[in-house]
């Protein structure tokens, strides 16, 4: 293929075909009658065929252009465009040298001969612009001047680039800035940039690292004494890459002087990396954390970390006072699991674990866990599952292991691999694919099986050999269910069921009196032990529908309807705490009287075994609610809930000795303010008769006795919660509309709008919740107890880039603020800016910081923390 250029001279001259051996140039805007005519008047026979220099062709267009065949140079005037290869150029000005293979482009020059559009140059999808820059075709190495590359973390500017090869560019005067802003050519200086006088930008499979000699960073173009000896950004652009942490110093009054985040990250591939930090006190504490992100697309993704805190604070040799001398070992594991569910629908496996020492959160070495709340933190659960769906079968089974822990007590419930299997309900006498008729064919099988480890321990002996010997239990557990129902007279459900039960162990105990101590002493005995128990159970129901239509249309009030849901059932379970079914033994007290016990308790499913029970359980739920007028509503009317629900339940054992009426529950909830408060309450309140007397030592005891009446019945605990957010629009408030503007602000007033005057306009989002509980309790007691608490969370943003936040708890039945925190974030386009302090109480502390958003530069942050008292 021959070029516009090669034509011009074949046109010229002929003779000179064999000496160009420049490469290939196309023109795609060429004469295609020219070219016919100029082919025609030339033998092919007499062109002998020359080795081209340049590998590939060589495609330009431009509003103009000069072939220049004695200096061998090709001139591209206004709007040039030049392809070679892999590699793009678009300037105002390029010349094109035939024989070398250099190019030189230059950008747009105004009047003044200063640059005012720059030249573009683009290789594997990156921009370079530049003012103007020289390039090599064959051995790709270049100049340019004031050039800009523009990766996905920021920005590269530098006065001079040399380009070494396709892999390796120097730099001088570099300038990196990660400013939104000026990436985005919204602005046109960067509020900040690290500066380097010299640099190197090396690129390795896709990895791009810029490595400079010492930085400086510049702040709205003012030198700042903040300084790096050397700068390494590794990873620039999509591509991840090993790396060092930069520490962040720092000090506090009770850890001292500290440098905290030192260390490296890897990345291991692209579906996996590794971050490995610690921090150093010089008072003696010290930490080490490892984390760990994974992610394999559309199958699944997860999250591991460890952190392993060593805590010293006071003096050494104080054992008592403020500045006594405490050692704390602190450690937290936390992993996330999650599966994509279209990955394999008929196995899933996810895990949610956060497992710590009990003081991690109260007493960690850093302050965040005070700034987001966790220090309140009173239990923690962890749960790892591998489920397996069997296609087209009622099967499901599911291998599990879990975790529970209470920090207050420092209990911890770790249940070791576990295997569920669980049928769903089947109806064996049911006809296939037609309606089921009557008991028989609405009788409805399932079953569930579970068998695994558990252990029962806390923080002392954990993973100890007391743990693995002693508190280990091993069981199983199968339950089958039977179900049926029929409905009586059309508006009667009534349910029929029984469960059966079986348990097995590797443990009972047998129980005895010590004489010789005066202790009642319990041996466990290992081996297979088992036990079964069954039960009946009845259950019929109804709605009672009452309905009031005011035949006033004019009325406020058009209507009330009442929905009255009563229930019966009935249970009965054998008493299998008899002698004849073998469950309990006895032992013979100091008394020498026979008491009797369950040889079971201990086992992993065993609970307790349930006597005789020959009860009926009742109740009665209400749902009220009231149709209003309102002219606002398009239906010209609206419900108001008076009681979402209220309900009364209860239950009469007939065969219990004494207090055989249970005491009745009441639950709630209903909602104010056109459903935007809800309120729930719940309560007990207890129908039997107080006594009170003396004893033997002169103290009052108040005990029930088994004696009903209307004039007993008493409140023995009762709860209430309620809360609500109020915001923009609480109070009728408008919510703004961008539409209702014509003019928007430029740069950083991107966020304001504008009126027909100029005025900035801009909706405060502010928002206030508010939530309220409140307990009491009385029991037999002649003074209740009562606790409350008003927790409220307010945000309010002034400004779009600022964030104030506070949090605070106030007991108004101690009159006392328990909790009080105040938030504040601010944007500063490149940075991020926050504030927390906590005034008082506990966990009285205040946590400033102030760092760089992109995430590259993330560890080039100021941070300063205060903890005055634990």
């Amino acid at each position: 293929m021959f070029t516009k250029a090669i034509k011009s001279i074949l046109f010229f001259s002929p003779v000179m075909v064999c000496t160009v051996s420049f490469g290939q140039i196309e023109n795609k805007n060429n004469d295609k009658d020219h070219s016919k005519n100029v082919s025609d008047s030339i033998k092919l026979d007499t062109i002998i065929p020359v080795k081209e220099k340049l590998e590939y062709i060589v495609e330009h267009n431009s509003e103009d252009e000069i072939h220049n065949r004695k200096k061998r140079m090709t001139y591209l005037l206004r709007k040039a465009h030049v392809v070679y290869n892999d590699m793009i150029i678009d300037a105002d000005y390029v010349e094109l040298n035939w024989d070398t293979g250099d190019v030189y482009a230059e950008g747009k020059r105004d009047s003044l001969g200063n640059i005012i559009e720059k030249t573009k140059f683009t290789q594997n999808n990156q921009e370079i612009l530049q003012d103007a820059f020289k390039v090599n075709f064959k051995t790709k190495i270049g100049i340019a001047y004031n050039i800009r590359m523009t990766e996905q973390d920021g920005v590269i500017i530098a006065d001079k680039a040399k380009r070494v090869n396709d892999s390796v560019m120097l730099l001088r005067k570099a300038d990196f800035t990660t400013d939104t802003y000026f990436k985005e050519n919204k602005d046109s200086r960067p509020d900040y940039f690290l500066r380097a006088q010299e640099g190197k930008m090396i690129e390795k499979n896709g990895k791009k690292t810029l490595i400079t000699g010492p930085m400086n960073m510049w702040i709205y173009d003012v030198p700042t004494p903040l300084a790096l000896p050397f700068g390494y950004m590794p990873a620039m652009g999509e591509n991840r890459a090993a790396g060092i942490l930069m520490p962040r110093p720092g000090e506090r009054t009770t850890l001292g002087f500290f440098i905290e985040d030192i260390g490296f990250y890897v990345p291991f591939g692209e579906k996996f990396d590794l971050k490995l930090s610690g921090d150093i006190y010089t008072k003696g504490s010290w930490a080490l954390r490892a984390e760990s992100n994974y992610k394999n697309r559309y199958k699944y993704n997860g999250r591991f970390a460890v952190n392993i805190e060593n805590r010293l604070t006071g003096i050494k040799g104080l054992t008592e006072g403020t500045n006594a001398f405490s050692k704390q070992n602190l450690f937290g594991i936390t992993w996330t699991h999650s599966q994509d569910p279209k990955a394999n629908p008929y196995l899933l496996f996810n895990a949610n674990v956060n497992f710590s020492s009990s003081k991690y959160y109260r007493q960690s070495v850093r302050n965040q866990y005070i700034n987001n709340g966790q220090v309140f933190t009173n239990n923690v659960n962890s749960s790892i599952n591998l489920t397996k769906n069997f296609e087209n079968s009622p099967f499901t089974a599911q291998m599990s292991m879990s975790h529970s822990q209470n920090y207050n007590t420092g209990a911890i419930n770790i249940a070791f691999p576990k295997l569920n299997v669980t049928m769903s309900r089947i109806y064996p006498f049911a006809k296939k694919n037609m309606p089921k008729e009557g008991l028989l064919q609405n009788l409805g099988l399932t079953y569930s099986m579970q068998a695994g480890n558990e252990v029962n321990t806390t923080d002392n002996d954990i993973l100890t050999q007391k743990m693995w010997k002693e508190q280990m239990r091993t069981g199983a557990s199968h339950k089958v269910g039977l179900q049926t129902g029929i409905t009586l007279a059309n508006y009667f459900p009534l349910t029929l069921s029984s469960d059966y039960n079986e348990v097995w162990g590797d443990n009972k105990i047998t129980r005895s009196y010590n004489s010789v101590n005066g202790k009642v002493e319990d041996t466990t005995i290992k081996g297979f032990n088992s036990y079964r128990t069954f039960n009946f159970n009845a259950s019929l129901s109804t709605n009672i529908y009452g309905t009031y239509i005011n035949p006033n249309k004019n009325a406020t009030i058009l209507g009330v309807q009442h929905v009255i849901s009563p229930s019966i059932g009935y249970t009965y379970t054998p008493d299998f705490q008899s002698p004849n079914w073998s469950y309990y033994k006895s032992y013979q007290d100091k008394n020498q009287e026979e008491v009797w016990y369950n040889q079971y308790q201990n086992m992993l499913y065993g609970v307790s075994i349930p006597g005789l029970t020959n009860s009926i359980n009742f109740g009665i739920s209400n749902n009220l609610e009231m149709k209003v007028k309102d002219e606002k509503d398009s239906k010209g009317f609206k419900k108001v809930k008076i009681f979402e629900y209220l309900r009364f339940t209860s239950a009469y054992n007939f065969s219990a000795d004494e207090f055989k009426l249970s005491p009745i529950s009441v639950n709630g909830m209903t909602s104010l303010f056109d459903r935007k408060v809800n309120v729930q309450f719940s309560s007990t309140v207890n129908p039997y008769e107080i006594r009170r007397y003396i004893n033997a030592a002169g103290t009052e005891v108040s005990e029930y006795v088994d004696k009903l009446g209307l004039g007993n019945l008493r409140v023995s605990n009762m709860t209430i919660g309620t809360g609500y957010t109020f915001d923009n629009s609480t109070f009728g408030g408008k919510r703004f509309d961008a539409k209702n503007y014509k003019k928007r602000g430029t740069v950083r007033d991107e966020n304001f709008y504008y009126d027909n005057d100029n005025y900035a306009q801009y909706a405060i989002p502010w928002s206030l919740t508010a939530n309220l509980s409140y307990n009491y309790t009385k029991g037999t007691q002649r003074e209740g107890t009562s606790t409350g608490s008003i927790a409220m969370n307010g945000k309010i943003s002034p400004t779009p880039y600022w964030a104030i936040s506070a949090n605070a708890t106030y007991d108004f039945i101690k009159n006392d603020i328990t909790y009080v925190r105040f938030g504040f974030e601010r944007d500063l386009r490149s940075f991020t800016f926050s504030f927390n302090w906590t005034p008082m109480g506990t966990y009285k502390s205040y946590d400033f910081f102030i760092g760089i958003k992109a995430n590259i530069l993330q560890d080039l942050k100021y941070t300063e923390r205060s903890r005055l008292q634990y």
